[in-house]
């Protein structure tokens, strides 16, 4: 049986079956040999962007496959796609040890574990991201002994960009660490083995099909091994060998607790109990977003972080072994400085790194006027074809266009949507056409404040009732704005990085 849900249909569905989904892949992650084959694998990770398994579950998407035909197309992905990056890992080690020349002399205590986007660096000529923006310098300024270990975003596809990104990290005064430092022969040969077994070790989760879910969950699970990321496993190589360095007290990493992440943390975990691992959660996430949410079950699995700290108060869950606490909002700090709205007069569309969602927001606001659209800025406007009239391109902070916005039209999975509700703007979003709709916004607020639009139709709908909400209750906005601010940010002052970073025990 093959069915599709319409969205507004598929959002019931995932209403009824949300409780039963984690339960089901919580028996089987319970079940399962508690080993690398099984942290990383994208089935049982929950990610709705790397398995197909959350859609087809809520879609009810179940489909007839002849498995022997599926595994032996799937590991022929897998396996073309792993060896091209393992040749591509091998040049990137090489590439290391010619160009990377700034290994400084160093006994690091605190590890900071973020991405280095090799594209921004080198069109920018110099070091810079922005998910601890403010802490290195609070770092040096409380004597740290950090190093920054950089997780090298894309840099499988074309690993000689490394050689310009490498020239200018050794201008940098900042004391930097990549995983090759530490890669040996020894460690090749374990990657290649890790490669080589995975797709036949998946095969041990299959499970007996007694139900449609199992049928369904054995379909993508085979489906899934050609999704298997490379990084998770050098990942995992990298924290084992982080784990032998022994002035190394904490690990302070940004998460999404993706595969790379439970990798990297089971790694260090297996091999050595007493490195701390933080956590580090600075980003609006929402419900769907079901990897991001660290359970008991992941810390006795050794895949999960000691500590975990969130972009606001809203983001915290009562666990036992696993400390969840307020964490600081790095990337929002605008969020604090904003002075309200100066005239409501623009529509603003928020695109998405999600391409497709992006495309449908963009022909789906055709009767609207004062409309300006703010394009994702990892994505390629092109992409998009010709843009139409009645939509002007801005380039402009999304802080700056609120000044003049009254209501904004965004995506699905758009963290940006709970900024402008927290600035006083309305706020539709757009439901995903082909996934499940991950909207960060709560029910609070929902009707008022902002709403979902399931389809082009509902759009104007959704746009009269909240403008005429808004009109007629400016100080019921005002109140849920504040709310969504105390609830979802935190202000990234120094006390408050301090506090999370312990500076002031460091410094002691």
């Amino acid at each position: 049986m093959s069915l599709y849900l319409k969205p507004k249909a598929l959002e019931e569905n995932y209403q009824i079956k949300k409780e039963s989904f984690h339960e089901y892949i919580d028996k089987v992650k319970k079940n399962a040999p508690w080993d690398i084959y099984t942290i990383v694998n994208s089935t049982l990770s929950k990610n709705p962007y790397t398995s197909k398994f959350p859609f087809k579950f809520f879609s009810l998407n179940i489909s007839k496959v002849n498995y022997k035909v599926l595994f032996l197309k799937s590991i022929l992905k897998f396996y073309a796609k792993n060896i091209y990056l393992l040749f591509s890992y091998l040049i990137a080690l090489l590439l290391y040890k010619i160009y990377f020349l700034n290994k400084k002399t160093r006994e690091p205590k605190v590890v900071i574990d973020t991405f280095g986007l090799i594209d921004q660096v080198n069109k920018l000529g110099r070091f810079e991201e922005n998910y601890f923006k403010g802490v290195y310098e609070l770092l040096d300024k409380y004597k740290v002994d950090y190093v920054i270990l950089l997780r090298l975003y894309k840099v499988g596809k074309n690993p000689f960009k490394l050689i310009n990104f490498f020239k200018i990290i050794n201008q940098e005064n900042q004391n930097f660490i990549f995983e090759y430092e530490f890669f040996t022969v020894k460690d090749f040969l374990k990657l290649f083995m890790l490669i080589l077994k995975y797709p036949f070790k998946t095969l041990r989760l299959l499970q007996g099909e007694q139900t449609q879910t199992d049928r369904l969950f054995n379909q993508v699970l085979i489906e899934d091994i050609s999704m298997c990321s490379f990084d998770s496993f050098s990942r995992y190589i990298l924290g084992k060998n982080i784990a032998k360095i022994d002035m190394i007290e904490k690990v302070y990493a940004w998460s999404e607790f993706q595969v790379i992440e439970r990798s990297f943390n089971y790694g260090i975990r297996s091999t050595n109990s007493i490195i701390e691992i933080n956590a580090l959660q600075f980003f609006i996430n929402n419900q769907k977003y079901f990897n991001a949410y660290i359970d008991e079950l992941d810390f006795n699995m050794l895949s999960s972080p000691d500590k975990v700290f969130v972009n606001g108060r809203y983001y915290l869950q009562d666990r036992k072994n696993i400390r969840y606490d307020i964490g600081v909002s790095l990337r929002y700090k605008e969020i604090f400085n904003f002075n309200g709205i100066q005239e409501e007069k623009n529509i603003v569309l928020l695109g998405s790194y999600i391409e497709r969602d992006t495309k449908y927001l963009l022909e789906s606001v055709e009767d609207f006027n004062h409309i300006i659209f703010k394009n994702h800025p990892a994505v390629d406007i092109s992409k998009f074809g010709k843009i139409p009239k009645n939509i002007v391109l801005s380039n402009d902070n999304i802080y700056t266009l609120f000044e003049t916005t009254k209501l904004v039209i965004s995506t699905s999975f758009a963290g940006t949507s709970v900024e402008a509700v927290a600035c006083g703007i309305s706020v539709i979003v757009v439901a995903s056409q082909d996934n499940l709709t991950a909207n960060p916004l709560v029910e609070y607020g929902q009707g008022k404040i902002w709403d979902i639009a399931f389809s082009q139709d509902d759009i104007t709908m959704v746009y009269n009732r909240l403008i005429k909400y808004r009109n007629k209750n400016p100080n019921e906005i005002q109140k849920m704005a504040q709310w969504y601010k105390e609830n979802f940010f935190v202000e990234p002052t120094e006390e408050n990085i301090v506090k999370v970073f312990e500076l002031d025990k460091e410094r002691k």
